[in-house]
């Protein structure tokens, strides 16, 4: 029994770790612009989605200028636990974005955005025979921020904005209780699923020197964001240990992040731009997890060893006349996964993430469309649980993501 109930709680604790660290997976893809230099875009051309990349930018937006648009994103990995592989299904998943700014005067914009920086989706082909179901065998997590934002022009050669973010998140996510894992028990599935809203805020700056006039520097802080959810878990009736029907909560700690961006515009037509985000992972200690109506019931925690990590980008754009222009960008995403920590529902390690994109302006309206492909590097490790370590391994991680903005100025 006893081994029994340390194969219950493992799994538990491996089911909530893989949906936390899909609430910290970051998304990047906040315009189809942004996303075909690589996310270079905190200190050139400003537009409307400037409110994601660098909030400071805004100032250099004359009247109402709105923009929408969406990212679609396809993938493909797969797993291998304890020497059983199984892929990823090919799903198809939808990242979409708004934003309005309005100068209220020469020094002062206001701006309202929305837009996700966090996600996770997918499920396993054949999970029913895998080991790996029994950590977890599909995801389905969506994150979702609204950014008021302040701008203010300091001076001709500084700008600065603050910004509150509501943070709504929700999740759905589905384990396998594997018979040969507890004995003669029968396979059962659950779900946990939850939802809750978080607030955080964001300083940035924009600075243009006079010395300097082809030169430009943005940097933004973004601080960290507390989730506090309500769920449930379902067990369609049945109970075996720590798991049983019944609503639940949890709490996580997604982390500050620091990002900077120097842009050079050697002539009319070209800007180059490159930048890097730090984010501190390490702050991502623990997930805990609690029973709401079963006092007696055990807390849960799990313990993460993620790494803090770094994001580094370079993009270029190339004016080619007054309507027409053209985009490339390169970027290097590091991973915080933990090889003595891995789970089955975030299946890469480092990627490589190549983006070309092309935009169309007139004087009123704009529209950009961007493509991008990842290629993930693999990663040999373990799974963490408390019933011990299992072998495992990340390959074959790649992505395609394809990106559309619309833009119009009032």
């Amino acid at each position: 029994m006893k081994k029994y109930l340390s194969y219950t709680l493992a799994v538990m604790l491996m089911s909530w770790s893989a949906a936390s660290y899909g609430a910290g997976f970051g998304l990047y893809e906040y315009s189809a612009r942004s996303t075909a230099m690589g996310g270079a875009t905190m200190a050139n051309k400003a537009e409307a989605a400037s409110l994601a990349a660098n909030p400071a930018l805004i100032t250099e937006l004359d009247g109402t200028q709105a923009q929408a648009g969406i990212t679609v994103v396809t993938a493909n990995a797969t797993t291998t636990v304890a020497g059983q592989s199984r892929d990823l299904k090919r799903d198809i998943w939808y990242l979409p974005n708004f934003y309005l700014t309005h100068k209220v005067s020469d020094d002062v914009s206001l701006g309202l955005g929305g837009f996700s920086r966090y996600g996770l989706g997918g499920e396993y082909k054949n999970y029913a025979s895998w080991l790996g179901s029994g950590l977890a065998y599909q995801v389905k997590l969506d994150t979702f921020s609204f950014t008021p934002t302040i701008a203010v022009k300091a001076s001709d050669e500084l700008s600065v904005a603050m910004g509150l973010e509501a943070m709504v998140i929700s999740f759905e996510q589905k384990s396998v209780l594997l018979a040969p894992a507890i004995g003669a028990v029968p396979s059962k599935q659950y779900q946990i699923s939850g939802s809750g809203i978080s607030w955080g805020g964001n300083f940035s700056l924009l600075y243009k020197p006079e010395w300097a006039e082809k030169w430009a520097l943005g940097a933004l802080y973004r601080s960290k964001v507390k989730q506090n959810l309500d769920g449930r878990i379902r067990t369609n009736g049945w109970a075996l240990g720590t798991i049983m029907d019944a609503d639940a909560k949890g709490s996580i700690a997604l982390p500050d992040s620091l990002s900077a961006g120097i842009s050079f515009r050697p002539t009319e037509k070209w800007t180059f731009e490159t930048g890097i985000v730090g984010t501190f992972w390490s702050a991502y200690d623990q997930i805990l997890i609690e029973y709401k109506d079963n006092e007696t019931a055990p807390t849960i925690h799990n313990q993460k060893k993620y790494k803090d990590t770094i994001r580094v980008n370079v993009g270029a754009e190339y004016q080619v006349n007054q309507n027409w222009a053209v985009r490339a960008g390169y970027v290097f995403d590091q991973s915080p996964v933990n090889d003595s920590a891995m789970d089955t529902l975030v299946p890469v390690d480092d990627r490589h993430i190549a983006n070309v994109g092309l935009g169309y302006q007139t004087d009123t309206w704009s529209v950009d469309a961007s493509y991008s492909h990842i290629f993930s590097t693999p990663l040999n490790g373990t799974s963490n649980t408390q019933s011990g370590s299992i072998p495992m391994r990340y390959s074959n991680g790649k992505s395609d993501m394809f990106g559309l903005t619309f833009g119009y100025k009032f």
